[in-house]
């Protein structure tokens, strides 16, 4: 069997599901007000709002790795490259570039 060719940015953004930006920023901040509503405290909320992102960010290298078919990458350089071509592409749409290295 034939090796997995990773598929582009483009192609796996094309089939992706979409939210509405607005919709996604009310919803956001229906959570945010709630959370400072249910915790009261600014700490506490914070601390919620930073697992939150942790997990979001979990599912979306779950999802990256699922779709794009990447193989392994042989140090962190490629890594980079890899994620602001077919990452970024995949996610938002745009193609980001590394550089400072």
């Amino acid at each position: 069997m034939a090796p997995a060719v990773p598929r582009s940015g483009d192609a796996i953004f094309a089939n992706v599901e979409r939210v509405n930006a607005e919709l996604f920023t009310l919803t956001y901040g229906a959570i945010v007000r709630q959370l400072l509503t249910d915790l009261e405290e600014v700490e506490e909320v914070n601390k919620q709002l930073d697992q939150m992102g942790y997990n979001i960010g979990i599912r979306l290298i779950d999802e990256f790795l699922a779709k794009s078919n990447v193989t392994r990458c042989v140090d962190f350089r490629e890594t980079a490259e890899v994620i602001a071509k077919v990452g970024f592409k995949m996610f938002l749409g745009v193609t980001a570039s590394v550089s400072n290295w």
